[in-house]
């Protein structure tokens, strides 16, 4: 006969069944019940067993159901990856500065070199004794005569009028502190546009 201590009596009642480390699991009928016999022998000693407790004891007994193991739990479904982001269409924007104003650099038919903020070629009738190595053998009608001519202008880059605005707003600085009370305005009003165009296109 197979005896269970004491100490483990509120385990069995709790678990029904279940096996503490000191004790085999009684076998378990096709039913699922469990039998435990409660003996007190001459002395008063209580045992708790699953055989029949012997004929000099008091003997009891309880059935009880063996408690089964939940069921386990089902997997949980994989998750879904998930759905990348659409592209955004926000666009970012550089402050890029507009550009200066045109500026053309032109060249006389004698090397003469200046800047102009419109297309100016200049043209204009020379005359033509200018030209002719003799001047005084020319005839009258010759010595009247002209010749159309006309400067050569290519507009600049950027980068290249911005250094002549730069060179300007000097100039137009300079010639406002000699301004007199006439011109003194105008002087002001060219400082400040150029000081502008520097400011908004050539940083």
């Amino acid at each position: 006969m197979r005896s269970i201590p004491s100490t483990c009596l509120l385990v069995i009642l709790l678990i029904a069944g279940q096996p503490c480390s000191a004790v085999t699991a009684p076998a378990v009928p096709a039913d699922g019940t469990v039998t435990i016999y409660r003996c007190v022998d001459a002395k008063g000693h209580l045992s708790l067993q699953d055989e029949p407790c012997p004929k000099d004891s008091q003997a009891s007994t309880r059935s009880m159901v063996r408690p089964k193991d939940a069921p386990a739990r089902p997997a949980p479904p994989p998750q879904a990856a998930p759905n990348p982001e659409p592209p955004s269409d926000a666009v970012e924007y550089q402050d890029i500065p507009p550009p200066p104003p045109p500026m053309y650099q032109c060249t006389s038919y004698d090397g003469i070199v200046r800047e102009s903020e419109v297309y100016d070629p200049n043209p204009h009738c020379e005359p033509l004794a200018l030209y002719f190595p003799y001047p005084q053998r020319l005839t009258p009608a010759q010595a009247g005569a002209c010749r159309w001519v006309q400067d050569s202008c290519v507009r600049l880059s950027d980068e290249q009028a911005c250094a002549v605005f730069r060179l300007k707003k000097r100039e137009a600085a300079s010639a406002l502190l000699r301004a007199f009370s006439d011109t003194e305005a105008y002087r002001k009003s060219e400082l400040q546009r150029l000081t502008q165009i520097i400011d908004e296109s050539c940083r």
